[in-house]
């Protein structure tokens, strides 16, 4: 059977230096709950550090978490970065961190980079310059995700800073992204109005959280079997009956599944 599940897809921890000290693993978890999310993407700045320790916090609970990331392209283009394991979630951060500007990070400036377990506990800090654009193009970023297996797609594309749009006049039908993504605030009329191309798109809203207030304040509905990678695939993709939805639905409400 298909059920609605509700998602957020674009959360940060502490070791996103623009992140509150909040943001610790258990912690994301514990208010991904409260609010009523089946699932969460950990999405920090050009690093998987923390997935693990989101992963761990969330065994044995309702809550599902997916690997992924929030890239920064060489022009300052974000995008999020879903992955269907650590393994491959490692694999772009080799990529991503080979590509990364050399150089001292002055943690007083920026602020700190924090590493923890699934309790919350500091591990380590990240002294890497992680809030900086990598040293590859649009291009080269879309084609490694794929490479790597991973789910790729322009973040909160209504903003006016690291936005695709920004500094394209229109999404580049010849790159491999599986949706677009708004923020809180973007209205999706405004964008195919200003954009037609975005109508080709699934859209997803999530809340880029930088503090724990925020998760689960903007959401995406998912219709599919399981809070699992591969159905989050089929619904970008809308197959097998699978299917994105940014407006509110029944989350329990169950429909026959096409295939069996």
């Amino acid at each position: 059977m298909l059920r609605w599940y509700t998602a957020d897809l674009h959360v940060h921890t502490v070791l996103s230096a623009c992140a509150e000290l909040s943001m610790g693993p258990k912690d994301i978890v514990l208010a991904a709950i409260d609010h009523g999310l089946d699932l969460i993407a950990i999405t920090d700045h050009n690093s998987i550090e923390n997935v693990h320790a989101v992963l761990t916090a969330a065994k044995g609970t309702t809550l599902s978490v997916i690997p992924g990331m929030e890239v920064s392209t060489a022009d300052k283009i974000h995008l999020v970065v879903l992955f269907p394991d650590l393994t491959a979630a490692a694999e772009f951060q080799n990529f991503v961190y080979s590509r990364l500007p050399v150089g001292h990070y002055d943690e007083e400036l920026y602020g700190p980079q924090i590493v923890c377990d699934q309790h919350d506990h500091i591990v380590d800090t990240n002294h890497k310059m992680l809030i900086l654009g990598i040293q590859a193009s649009l291009d080269e970023v879309a084609d490694q995700a794929v490479a790597c297996g991973g789910l790729i797609y322009p973040a909160h594309i209504d903003r006016s800073a690291y936005s695709i749009l920004n500094k394209y006049p229109s999404i580049p039908a010849e790159l491999p992204f599986v949706a677009v993504e708004l923020s809180a605030h973007g209205s999706p009329a405004q964008m195919i109005a200003q954009h037609p191309e975005v109508a080709n798109y699934p859209m997803v809203f999530a809340s880029d959280a930088h503090d724990i207030s925020a998760i689960g304040s903007t959401v995406t509905h998912f219709l599919m079997r399981s809070p699992t990678f591969s159905e989050i695939k089929k619904a970008f993709y809308a197959e097998q009956g699978r299917r994105v939805s940014i407006e509110p639905v029944r989350s329990q409400q169950a429909f026959h599944d096409p295939v069996p």
